[in-house]
């Protein structure tokens, strides 16, 4: 019998490069609209976003120009069903994410700060009048929006945010303050306070124009740099009636419903940021030659790249099958935080493997692996820390609860 090295001789080398979704038949696990889907976004994401998107993650601006190029595309349709969408699932939402992020993360958390939470919030929980209003148009993105929940004082402890609302005649009085809101600068904001009568938490959609409302973008960001964080405050803001979002009766009942549904999908962001630093480091190392051959050649290098390649092998298909089962009503809590937690926990490992491939130059935003690693840092935190995430999990393993 041939002894693997021998067979290894015999087989004619290549400089292929190989796509990570072909090479264990990936692909074959998306519908053909998922594919078709696929193909769309990655075509506009390789034309618009990627030849641009470092200018502004230098400059740490907003990027409007590409964001207008998205409009035509009307491509945030497919994350809702009819009749304002095309009809949706996790995994086509997920498959648009992870495109982006292959560019760069932050654009794909535009994306998601867009969809998966402020206008999955007008669906869920909207009426038709607000639905009308306010839906159609940050799905058309005529309005860019944010979603406030995070506060200075609270954070992995959400629920016990301290942003509060006063019933008065014809609507509410708001007041408190929300932090790291990405989209706060723009058009409108789902606010989630505490109602000072009946101390439950309650969502209402409030217009950054109104008389009240101040937001200043966080300074000294070092990653999702085209992501407006912004810390709000709210001063005596009068909310009309018809803004409150009738139908959220509590915490429970409300931001957590819109957390575990968007906690399915933000690891679709962690397999594009895993998929760019394969892409980036392979193409780095068949090219660059070092000692008369190229980086690849070596073997430490090509430990490196299997391993990038096999991690992210592994975490599509967790992520996969969490979302299959999210479509499906199976998908509990803790399954949804412990993928969460390991998937942006091998990201920030396959980030850190990038990096040390490309040398000095992987310290150059156009070679990517920098930003994938300040980045992975983000996904590792936001939608619930890995600390909280692992500990949801573990309650639900174990039966008790090692947390609040």
């Amino acid at each position: 019998m041939l002894r693997l090295n021998q067979l290894a001789g015999q087989v004619q080398e290549k400089k292929a490069q190989i796509d990570p979704m072909e090479y264990l038949s990936l692909y074959n696990l998306l519908t053909p609209e998922e594919l078709e889907v696929r193909k769309v976004v990655e075509a506009f994401v390789q034309k618009e976003v990627a030849p641009k998107i470092n200018d502004y993650v230098e400059s740490a601006q907003f990027p409007t120009e590409i964001v207008n190029a998205v409009k035509p595309l009307k491509l945030f349709h497919h994350f809702l069903d009819k009749p304002y969408g095309h009809g949706t699932s996790y995994t086509k939402q997920g498959i648009i994410l992870m495109e982006a992020a292959r560019a760069d993360a932050g654009f794909a958390t535009f994306i998601a700060v867009q969809n998966l939470l402020l206008n999955y919030t007008l669906e869920k929980y909207g009426n038709e009048a607000q639905k009308q209003k306010y839906l159609t148009k940050t799905r058309d993105i005529e309005y860019i929006g944010g979603w406030g929940l995070t506060e200075r004082g609270y954070g992995s402890d959400a629920s016990s945010l301290t942003a509060n609302v006063k019933k008065v005649q014809g609507g509410y009085i708001l007041n408190g303050d929300k932090r790291w809101i990405g989209n706060g600068n723009k058009d409108i904001l789902i606010v989630w306070a505490r109602n000072l009568d009946t101390n439950k938490v309650e969502g209402f959609i409030v217009e950054t124009k109104w008389q009240g409302y101040h937001a200043e973008v966080i300074q000294g960001k070092l990653a999702l740099r085209i992501v407006q964080n912004c810390q709000i405050t709210f001063t005596n803001i009068f909310i009309p009636d018809e803004n409150k979002l009738d139908s959220v009766t509590d915490f429970q009942n409300g931001p957590n419903q819109i957390l575990m549904h968007s906690r399915v999908i933000v690891p679709w962001i962690a397999l594009g940021v895993m998929r760019g630093v394969y892409e980036h480091s392979l193409k780095w190392t068949t090219t660059r030659k070092q000692f008369g051959k190229p980086l690849a050649a070596f073997q430490l290098q090509q430990e490196r790249l299997v391993r990038i390649l096999s991690t992210f092998q592994a975490s599509f298909l967790m992520v996969m099958r969490l979302s299959r089962l999210a479509a499906e009503g199976k998908a509990t809590i803790g399954m949804i935080s412990s993928v969460k937690a390991w998937v942006t926990d091998k990201t920030r490992e396959v980030a850190r493997l990038g990096r040390e491939m490309l040398g000095g130059d992987g310290i150059i935003s156009d070679n990517y692996v920098i930003k994938a690693l300040t980045d992975a840092e983000v996904l590792y935190t936001y939608e619930g820390t890995y600390d909280i995430n692992s500990l949801v999990a573990g309650r639900e393993i174990t039966g008790l609860g090692a947390f609040k």
